[in-house]
């Protein structure tokens, strides 16, 4: 019973601060009680039990580039930081990627069973539902001039992407749920997804579902023809497209489409971004420390400066190879190969069991992935580490009575 409620504790506190991403905010008090603080400290006293009482650690190839990519980022940080200085930003980040992301990710590979995983990821999607409420009753907005969605721990990016691990999930998890209410939640989160204005995950979900149309185009090409048939004439016959261009920032997502002659604004953004890290890498091989993209950039390029607000590549390799240098950027390289294989492997191999978790992971797995080659953070990429994780654990992901 003791093991039990330790274990909820730490599922919903974990699930808590991935959701904030961060381990204290002042904004989330009500009369006077920080509601973080409380999270923080149920996260820490269950996390630091399961963490101390774990025995007989196996290493395997994948488990062993994860946690050496962490120690990576763990131990260069603090040498870089003696060279380039600390930002605010960079302390954040390091604190919070070294106290959520790094613990849950071994106490979830260590300790965690199928009955665990789906339990956590049932509660992530109540978080998911709990963002798509407030969002739908304007109590989700960002503080950014444009109004465009976000989460209790980060911008319309991070709202998007919570918005794709419901959809994928309510899709292919071996969820018991009423076919009409999960029609209805699935199009409420694609809505919510649209209406935050951020391509990056949207483009993600579209990357996902060719991946998945292309490896089951027997069994869904129909299913799927007619879906985009019947969206297609909905939008022909009716006046839709035009009403949902008014929803938050809806027709942000197809700006790049829309406008005759296209807006190359985002585009060349990130080209620019490409440009400064390539130009950072060359000159730092091993790195500047987290937090410190932005200010070297500048430095290197002070005829094309990044502006304070825009602080990471958005894109997860470069600011691994330019924040924490090249052996690090090798090793999240190899895991990503590992990983993927993995995930592939089992899915396969359990492909028959209707209980199985792992074609949930794998297509969460390549939405996560692609979002962070678009927009993606080290610290914003806490759900992807999160799915990797799952796909490690050396436990099968199905019922034992199928075993």
């Amino acid at each position: 019973m003791k093991n039990k409620i330790l274990y909820w504790t730490f599922i919903i506190s974990a699930c808590g601060l991935l959701a904030i991403g961060r381990l204290y905010d002042a904004r989330l008090s009500i009369f006077g009680i920080n509601l973080v603080s409380i999270l923080s400290t149920l996260y820490f006293f269950s996390c630091s039990y399961l963490v101390f009482s774990t025995r007989n650690i196996v290493f395997t190839k994948t488990k062993f580039l994860l946690y050496f990519f962490y120690l990576s980022v763990i131990i260069f940080t603090p040498i870089l930081w003696l060279f380039f200085g600390v930002t605010e930003f960079g302390y954040i980040n390091y604190i919070n990627f070294i106290f959520i992301i790094v613990p849950i990710s071994f106490v979830v590979i260590e300790r965690f069973d199928r009955k665990d995983i789906l339990n956590m990821l049932y509660i992530l999607l109540s978080v998911v539902l709990f963002l798509a409420l407030l969002s739908s009753v304007g109590l989700s907005i960002s503080d950014r001039p444009d109004g465009r969605l976000a989460t209790l721990g980060g911008g319309p990016i991070v709202f998007a992407r919570w918005m794709g691990l419901g959809i994928i999930s309510l899709i292919l998890l071996p969820i018991e749920i009423n076919k009409k209410y999960k029609l209805f939640f699935i199009l409420l989160f694609l809505l919510m997804a649209f209406s935050s204005g951020s391509r990056g995950p949207i483009l993600s979900l579209i990357v996902t579902s060719f991946v998945y149309l292309i490896l089951n185009f027997n069994k869904v090409f129909i299913k799927f023809s007619l879906m985009i048939g019947v969206i297609l004439l909905i939008f022909l016959s009716t006046n839709l497209s035009s009403e949902l261009s008014n929803l938050g920032k809806f027709d942000r997502v197809f700006m790049n489409v829309s406008k005759k002659g296209g807006s190359l604004k985002s585009t060349s953004t990130r080209a620019k971004f490409v440009t400064s890290s390539l130009n950072m890498i060359k000159n730092y091989p091993l790195g500047v420390g987290s937090g410190n993209w932005q200010p070297i950039s500048n430095e290197l390029r002070p005829n094309d400066l990044t502006p304070d607000d825009l602080q990471y590549p958005h894109n997860i390799f470069l600011e691994v190879a330019c924040e924490y240098g090249v052996v690090s950027l090798l090793l999240i390289l190899f895991l990503f190969i590992y990983v993927f294989y993995l995930s592939f492997i089992k899915m396969k191999k359990y492909k028959k069991h209707k209980t199985s978790l792992y074609k949930a992971l794998f297509y969460l797995l390549i939405f996560f992935s692609f979002n962070s080659l678009l927009s993606g953070m080290l610290n914003d990429s806490r759900l992807l580490f999160l799915v990797m994780s799952f796909i490690i654990v050396s436990k099968p992901l199905i019922k034992v009575k199928e075993c």
